[in-house]
Order: C-alpha cells, then sequence, then structure tokens
C-alpha cells in the first residue's frame, strides 16, 4: 500500500469519527451526533466513508477523490441545514429578539464538524493522482 492510501484511509476513519462525535448540543436534550440529526444523511456519509475505505485499500484514487468531494458536499449541506433549522425552530415567537435568544441556546460542538471536514479534504488530497515518470520524459 502507497502512502498515499494511509491518508485516504486516515480520512474516511476520520469522517466515522467525526460522525459519532456530538455536533450539536441541546441544553436539555444534550447532545446530538450525526446521526441524531438525520439518520438518512448520516447513512449516506456512513456509506461514503466505507466506500473512502474500499477505495483507499484497493488504491483508487478516482474513487476516493469522489467520496470526499461527495463526503464535504453533503457535510455542507448538513452544516447550512442545521444552521437553517435551529433559526427556523423558534420562528414562532413573535418577538425577533426573543426568537433570536431561543435560537442562541442551541450550541454547535465543533469538534464532530472540524473532524468531518478534515476527514474529507484528506481524501480528496489522497485521490490526486500523481503524473508517472514515463509522462515526464517525453
Amino acid at each position: 500500500m502507497k502512502s498515499i492510501n494511509y491518508t485516504g484511509l486516515l480520512g474516511a476513519l476520520l469522517i466515522i469519527g467525526g460522525g459519532l462525535s456530538p455536533m450539536v448540543h441541546l441544553p436539555v436534550v444534550g447532545n446530538w451526533n450525526y446521526w441524531d440529526l438525520h439518520s438518512g444523511l448520516a447513512a449516506i456519509v456512513y456509506i461514503l466513508a466505507a466506500l473512502g475505505i474500499i477505495a483507499a485499500l484497493t488504491g483508487k484514487s478516482g474513487l476516493l477523490k469522489f467520496t470526499g468531494w461527495a463526503e464535504l458536499l453533503l457535510i455542507l449541506l448538513t452544516l447550512v441545514a442545521v444552521h437553517f433549522k435551529v433559526n427556523d425552530s423558534f420562528s414562532f415567537i413573535p418577538f425577533k429578539k426573543l426568537a433570536r435568544v431561543a435560537a442562541g441556546i442551541v450550541h454547535y460542538r465543533w469538534t464532530g464538524w472540524i473532524l468531518l471536514m478534515l476527514g474529507s479534504v484528506a481524501m480528496i488530497i489522497a485521490g490526486k493522482r500523481k503524473k508517472s515518470a514515463a509522462v515526464n520524459l517525453q
């Protein structure tokens, strides 16, 4: 296995670890991980991470790069969705300042989000193809 494949494998494992880490803290409910936020998106992210592990172990750099970009897109989509959901959840309160205060009690746990981002970037970097020496000689 090449050292670049270790980077892809590490990226996929970081994504799995980030998805299991707390991502949002709700005062009464507690911490939520990716599965608690949205089980359908979490299943897709975990399946893509498994594909990333397979791609890293078999040396398929194209598949590894694709899974990295797909992971990054889904993570950013989830982050934006959580932001809008938190701000929209308290829209029933007629006073805007009070609604903002209520939305402020929901805290992001950035450890999980950062692990997910780092894992997807590592998979993208590991998926880049190096030019072979035969091409450089021509």
